[in-house]
C-alpha cells in the first residue's frame, strides 16, 4: 500500500496545494507505484520460466500485437478471424452451390490448421473455438461429425451460435484462439 497520503492541505514538490489536489497526486503516485511493482513481478516471473503461464501479461507486454495469417498474434496467443469454407467459385457467383455443412466445416478447419502450422503450432494448441452456423438446429450434428475428426481428444472450449450470413451459400464460419509455442 502507498503510505504517502496527505490529510488536509500539503506541500507538494515545493508548492502548497489544496487537499483535493494533494489527494489526487497521492492517488496517482500510488497507481504508478503499483504499476511499477506489477511490472517488476512480471519481469521476475518471466525470469523464472513462468512466461508460458502468463502468455498475455508477460509475452504480449514485450512483443505487442502483430498481424498474422488470417488474424492477430499477441505474444504467444493467436486470435483468428472467422473463416468460412465456401467453395471459391461460389464466392464469385452466388448462384453456384457453396458446399454442404460438412464440406465447408472441413475447408475452414483445414485453413486454420495450415495457418497454425505456418506459425509453428497445431490444432492441438487451440484453446477456444467459436462456430457460427446458418442453421444451428439442423446442421450442428453434421458439423460436429467433421469437427471432432480435427479435435479427437482434449477438444478446446467451444461455442456454437446460429447466425444469418449475408451470403445464403455460406453455412459455417469458424474462429479460434490458439497458443503458439
Amino acid at each position: 500500500m502507498c503510505q504517502d497520503r496527505l490529510p488536509g492541505a500539503a506541500a507538494h514538490k515545493g508548492t502548497f496545494i489544496p487537499a483535493a489536489q494533494a489527494n489526487a497526486c497521492t492517488i496517482l503516485n500510488c497507481m504508478k507505484s503499483a504499476n511499477s511493482k506489477r511490472r517488476t513481478f512480471l519481469q521476475s516471473a518471466v525470469g523464472l520460466g513462468a512466461a508460458a503461464s502468463l502468455p498475455v501479461g508477460a509475452s504480449a507486454a514485450e512483443s505487442g500485437k502483430v498481424k498474422a495469417r488470417d488474424g492477430i498474434r499477441v505474444g504467444n496467443l493467436y486470435f483468428s478471424s472467422g473463416l468460412g469454407g465456401m467453395r471459391a467459385e461460389a464466392e464469385k457467383d452466388p448462384l453456384l452451390f457453396g458446399g454442404d455443412i460438412k464440406e465447408q466445416t472441413r475447408r475452414a478447419l483445414e485453413t486454420h490448421k495450415a495457418n497454425l502450422e505456418a506459425m509453428g503450432s497445431s490444432l492441438d494448441n487451440v484453446i477456444k473455438v467459436t462456430v457460427f452456423l446458418a442453421d444451428v438446429k439442423t446442421e450442428k450434428a453434421a458439423m460436429n461429425e467433421v469437427y471432432f475428426k480435427y479435435f479427437p481428444k482434449n477438444a478446446p472450449a467451444r461455442s456454437a451460435i446460429g447466425v444469418q450470413f449475408p451470403e445464403s451459400e455460406q453455412r459455417v464460419e469458424i474462429e479460434l484462439i490458439a497458443w503458439i509455442p
